[in-house]
């Protein structure tokens, strides 16, 4: 390419960006970017994603997490199943009631084991059948008397094979044989139980994670959704005697990959592989003849795993889930795919898929997670609750086309028709949201404050509507859900309004995430925001909020100087949402991945590892702080995005959290011991860092930055490699954890106060490397289940900084991890991934093209609080004030002489 050329180009480049400069472009936002989260049951709620809520139809609100749903024979009542409750609900007044009552005693608790998605009516419209879930039984339930009459348990022999560790799940009642089929996620099977003898009959081997069950109308063949994507294996040779002493520190492997398949050796263990994501076991759909007690047919719907699907190769299951099933065909909700495969059984073959095609700006991109599934008696409609997008899709089935949507609350999960066909009954795993948990005013409900317990559920009933009112409800999902805005691209603000379009002089993002803080117990004193300083626990000065006996020892006390410093110095936002409950929903939304069906229902549900079991289903992962290949999205998230485009990211301590993970002190290297094998993502494994500590509150946060700090030095100050494009980061000690006064936590603000300064030490080191000119630092929580907030629950912490953020700034722009994901693919050039993602609101007002290049000076921790010497001293190491508040050495002038020649 010759200079002559090379000019050329430059210019017409540059011409290029100028025209677009001056031409208004459209973006997505979600329609709440200026407004603030509430709950306003009699008009329009607005939800921490920014997104309305304004459901159809008469409502009931119920105990949050409804994932079971039936209604009786004789169509006067509705069950919905929840973890250790149910709600008894009359369909013509909407009167419900809950068992057990709020406050019952925990020894009196009827389902104290949990319950988990499966409940059906006898014929009786009385007795009702209940998945126990971990127990490993059916409970029988009289609704008139309120009290369990029987229990059916899966375990025992069945035709010479012992079972144990059941695992109750999804459940039928096959009335023309006086029995139920009933699903073990334990023992990845499905069980025939013989109520008239109340004995199993009959064990049939399934697919992994057996999830959703349905029958046909003759009832001679039961169809089974298999969610699991691998059945886990343990360290070749681990025992219970030896498993701490043969645990390795990490992910043995990136999925999908030959060592993953195969198996592979990890720091000199035998590593069993998974197999492959192609397996018939894996995600798929199992014909069972009932007349033989059979498999007869496995079904891989939706899309596969390596396919390259609308420009990019898909890394996640479909995730079949629920299935309808009609006279000769049934149909199958693929979650992650956004479709329906069509399967059918008549003459065994998959005949068809169906997308869900729901407005032309957003149907590129995955997010309605169809999961619940209803089929008209007429076999013409479905309804299909839309899990991701607060809808009911409305769904044609000669043309395989959405006609319509009917609005829903937060998460609706299942869906069914009436008896007589002119009702729908749907419920929604969060309703309105949770509203606020504390503060000036607030009166605790009987539920209690913890978010994941305010945020009730809500059961809707709607007349099936006609084609004007489904052509309303269309019209207000939409409006509930996205706007259209045409903006005028500003090339002076850093942050492109969308990916790639205008330059941007950052080069380099620091995506830092936190564990379970709410803004007010944070930053709620800081003034020009909405905030309740009484709930600030976790601020400066803060000791009134302290039980009397303390106050008066601990005056003037300071828990997190650093956040509020920063707060004060850069720019955050008072109108910051966590999109997540807890870390298992956390570590999914900040990552670019929706939580599917299965992460929701298995969040939901008491579990009990029991890995040396002899049911494979009992060793699934139960992480909390990474993803398993049952979660992954279809295209993956960011890891995925960035790699699509081939964009550099390194990660300090995401994603390694697997199943029944060890966290000791003496974890050092990832912050885990693993036994049980589960893959990382591909895209992952070899950009995550083997030496530092991920989650593990019994490692100080001070560990963690000596281990960032020598790391980052090595490889991008001293080393030759520049610092990546993105790095993620996770210091997660403000979670807190029990007081443990001789590690250097007297009390519970122990734990913020060392996470507290790991803040102040990431910027005071970052501002002083070569990269801070470049550089923007985004701050943020997984979830905020720890605290209360006078706002809404859901509100957490979102702070940035850098020399392109105003400083002195606070937002009052709706924001969540969508418009967190927004700012890093516009800035990196990266195409967003998701419908969060391409509706989060556009952050431009953190920003400024007017750089300020001054460095953040840490504040030291008060150690009548966090002595850091302390929680330090068991690794026999002490802090380095000399060191730390030096920051990194200076650049080698003769490396970036060399370097800058190399450029050239």
């Amino acid at each position: 390419m010759n200079a002559r050329y090379v000019l050329i180009l430059s210019v017409f480049l540059l011409v290029s960006v100028t025209a677009v400069a001056q031409q208004k472009v459209n973006i997505l936002e979600v329609p709440g970017y200026s407004q603030y989260c509430k709950i306003d049951t009699a008009g329009i709620s607005v939800l921490p994603s920014g997104r309305f809520v304004k459901p159809a139809g008469q409502m009931a609100r119920i105990t949050h997490d409804p994932f079971g749903l039936s209604l009786s024979p004789d169509g006067k009542k509705a069950v919905t199943l929840h973890n250790g409750v149910i709600t008894l609900i009359d369909l013509a007044s909407l009167k419900t009631i809950r068992i057990p009552k709020y406050g019952t005693n925990k020894k009196d608790l009827p389902f104290r084991d949990g319950n988990f998605l499966g409940v059906a009516f006898a014929p009786d419209s009385r007795t009702v059948y209940l998945s126990g879930g971990d127990n490993g039984a059916v409970f029988v339930f009289d609704t008139e008397k309120l009290r369990i009459i029987d229990s059916l348990s899966l375990n025992g022999e069945i035709n010479g094979k012992n079972y144990d560790d059941s695992f109750t799940s999804d459940l039928l009642l096959v009335t023309t044989t006086n029995e139920l089929l009933v699903l073990d996620r334990g023992n990845f099977r499905m069980v025939r139980i013989d109520l008239a003898t109340k004995k199993n009959v009959a064990s049939i081997d399934v697919g992994r994670q057996p999830f959703g069950l349905s029958l046909s109308p003759d009832h001679k063949m039961a169809f089974v959704a298999n969610v699991g994507m691998y059945s886990y294996p343990l360290i070749k040779g681990a025992t219970e005697k030896n498993v701490d002493s043969i645990m390795i520190t990490h992910h043995p492997y990136g999925d999908n990959t030959k060592e993953s398949i195969n198996g592979t050796v990890v720091e000199g263990r035998t590593i069993p592989g998974v197999g492959s994501p192609s397996s018939p076991e894996a995600m798929s759909v199992f014909t069972i003849d009932l007349i033989i007690n059979k498999v007869i047919s496995r079904f891989k719907t939706g899309y596969q795993v390596g396919q390259m699907i609308e420009g990019a190769e898909v890394v996640g299951g479909a995730s079949p889930n629920s299935i309808a099933v009609g006279k000769s065909l049934a149909y199958v909700t693929n979650a992650t795919n956004d479709n329906i495969s069509i399967i059918d059984y008549k003459n065994n073959k998959l005949s068809g898929t169906i997308p869900i095609r729901v407005d032309s700006r957003i149907d590129k991109y995955r997010g309605y997670l169809p999961f619940g599934i209803a089929l008209s008696k007429d076999e013409k409609t479905l309804y299909v609750a839309l899990l991701g997008f607060n809808a009911v899709a409305v769904i044609d089935v000669a043309t395989g086309t959405t006609v319509g949507l009917i609005p829903a609350g937060w998460g609706p999960a299942r869906v069914r028709l009436s008896v007589d066909g002119k009702e729908l009954y749907i419920t929604s795993c969060r309703g309105f949201g949770a509203g606020p948990n504390g503060g000036d005013g607030f009166v605790k409900p009987p539920q209690g404050t913890y978010i994941g317990d305010i945020q009730l559920g809500l059961f809707q009933k709607v007349p099936v509507p006609n084609s004007k009112q489904l052509a309303a409800y269309t019209k207000q999902v939409i409006a509930n859900t996205l706007i259209s805005k045409s903006v005028m691209p500003d090339p002076k603000n850093p942050l492109p309004v969308l990916p790639g379009l205008t330059k941007t002089p950052i080069k380099y993002i620091v995506y830092i995430t936190k564990e379970n803080r709410t803004y007010d117990e944070v930053l709620g004193q800081l003034k020009n925001a909405k905030g309740d300083s009484t709930l600030a626990r976790f601020g400066v000065h803060c000791e009134y909020t302290l039980p009397d006996a303390l106050r008066v020892q601990l005056p003037n006390m300071n828990v997190s100087p650093n956040h509020i410093k920063a707060a004060q110095q850069f720019a955050f936002s008072d109108n910051y949402y966590c999109d997540s409950d807890a870390s298992i929903h956390g570590h999914h939304w900040m990552l670019g991945v929706i939580p599917n069906e299965w992460v929701e229902a298995n969040s939901n549900v008491s579990k009990t590892a029991k890995i040396f079991s002899k049911a494979p289903g009992r060793r699934f992962p139960g992480s909390t702080g990474s993803m398993d290949p049952e979660d992954y999205a279809e295209r993956g998230g960011l890891w995925e995005a960035l790699g699509r485009k081939h964009v550099s990211f390194y990660n300090f301590g995401e994603g390694n959290e697997t199943a029944h993970n060890r966290e000791i002190w003496t974890d050092t290297a990832t912050g885990s011991g693993h036994v049980v094998m589960v893959p990382m993502q591909k895209a992952l494994f070899n950009r995550t860092s083997h030496n530092y500590a991920g989650f593990n509150t019994n490692i100080p946060d001070q560990f963690r930055m000596d281990q960032f700090e020598s790391e980052f030095t090595k490889m991008w100050i001293t080393g030759k490699r520049k610092m990546p494009a993105l790095i993620t980061m996770q210091v997660p000690n403000d979670h807190t954890a029990d007081v443990r006064p001789a590690d250097g936590y007297p009390m519970k603000q122990s734990y913020m106060a060392d996470n507290d300064l790991a803040v102040g030490r990431i910027l005071h080191f970052l501002s002083r490397t070569k990269y801070w000119k470049n550089m923007l630092v985004i701050i943020t929580e997984d979830d905020p289940q720890g605290g209360v907030d006078h706002l809404d629950a859901h509100r957490s912490i979102l702070m940035m900084a850098g020399p392109y953020v105003k400083k002195g700034y606070v937002s009052h722009t709706h924001a969540n991890f969508g418009s967190i994901l927004k700012t890093i693919y516009n800035i990196l050039d990266v195409p967003y991934v998701n419908q969060y993602d391409a509706t989060g609101t556009l952050l431009r007002d953190f920003f400024t093209n007017k750089p300020d290049f001054t460095p953040y000076t840490l504040v030291r921790s008060d150690t009548r609080v966090f002595d850091p010497s302390v929680a330090m001293k068991r690794y026999g190491k002490d802090v380095d004030w000399r060191k730390i508040e030096k920051g990194p050495d200076m650049d080698d002038e003769e490396h970036e002489r060399k370097d800058h020649e190399h450029a050239q």
